[in-house]
């Protein structure tokens, strides 16, 4: 993320009514090559060194978090690596078969919204159809799908 955080600083009448916060530049690209660039604020603009600190440091703490939860993703934690890699070529009674086995539910969301759309429905409507949507794996699945987009939230 180097340069891509930035201060933004609000002068004040005198001194003590400066504020300061943090934005993170955003740049989206469309597949036709069409370029969209911005900026966010990511930290509140705020009127002390000490309010910043803390923001400063929620974040820290949510990004440890995220990079927590993703060694499970790569499969990092130690212990018994577990293979649960889908792909497109797979039936949805296949995948269901791997991802069932996923206590995690954000390792089961992320490894399924990965799928392409069309094979996300099949998945859903085979779970729908032939899992026990009431305990396990299908009782997450059932409580977080979102039919409307074909993922899990």
């Amino acid at each position: 993320m180097k340069d891509r955080l930035k201060l933004e600083t609000e002068k004040g009448v005198d001194d003590n009514n400066s504020r300061v916060g943090v934005s993170v530049a955003i740049e989206m690209t469309n597949g036709e090559a069409s370029k969209l660039s911005g900026s966010a604020l990511l930290i509140p603009r705020c009127r002390s060194y000490e309010v910043l600190a803390e923001e400063v440091a929620r974040i820290k703490e949510e990004l440890d978090t995220l990079l927590e939860r993703s060694k499970k993703i790569f499969g990092a934690e130690g212990g018994e690596e577990e293979d649960w890699q889908v792909n497109e070529n797979m039936g949805a009674e296949q995948i269901w078969d791997i991802l069932a086995k996923i206590k995690d539910p954000e390792l089961l969301s992320v490894k399924f919204n990965s799928l392409r759309h069309q094979k996300r429905l099949e998945v859903a409507d085979y779970v729908f159809t032939h899992g026990n949507i009431f305990s396990g794996t299908a009782s997450v699945f059932s409580t977080r799908y979102n039919s409307e987009k074909g993922t899990i939230e």
